[in-house]
């Protein structure tokens, strides 16, 4: 009984995952430009490495946020950390998340009715505070942390569409008037 894989076939299976790989790399690099773009053009892209989140395909690193985009994904989730966001900017990530993720089952159903922490909740407490799926029988989403007046929220293994629009939000909300708030 022959116990070797043939050559060819060998030679077939090292290439397409070569091609594989390849592929996941080049969506890791565009998935990165796509979320400098959602940063209004700044920011880098670093090559990957193996740091505390993991193997990365590659790291993005800008004024507003760092990402890694994973390598156990095909290029398309991210571990994020998204700083100085403005109070008015996080209440409409939190919405935005929250409805996207909305629950569409019966009224029996054991779904979070605020998996992301509430402003009120944030200002109660200086530690990080969880951030949820709305099925509370998944895994932890992230974290929130408000200090300064500005929310730094961290997110494990998000797809990168859900980071791209949660940059666009961030960005799109204007930072309160100085002049105005007192």
């Amino acid at each position: 009984m022959n116990t070797t894989m043939p050559e060819a076939s060998s030679t077939s299976l090292r290439m397409a995952v070569e091609a594989a790989r390849a592929a996941a790399k080049a969506a890791a690099h565009t998935a990165a430009l796509i979320l400098i773009e959602a940063d209004g053009g700044r920011g880098s892209i670093h090559d990957g490495s193996h740091e505390q989140h993991g193997d990365t395909w590659c790291v993005v690193r800008s004024a507003h946020f760092t990402a890694h985009i994973l390598s156990e994904s095909h290029g398309d989730r991210a571990h994020v950390t998204l700083t100085g966001i403005t109070p008015a900017a996080y209440e409409q990530m939190r919405t935005w998340a929250e409805d996207r993720d909305d629950c569409r089952h019966d009224h029996g159903c054991v779904c979070l009715d605020d998996p992301w922490p509430t402003l009120a909740f944030l200002s109660e407490t200086t530690e990080e505070c969880r951030i949820d799926y709305r099925r509370a029988d998944e895994d932890e989403r992230g974290s929130a942390r408000l200090a300064f007046n500005r929310i730094t929220v961290t997110l494990f293994y998000e797809p990168v569409a859900v980071v791209d629009t949660l940059l666009r939000i961030a960005r799109s909300t204007p930072a309160a008037d100085p002049e105005t708030s007192r």
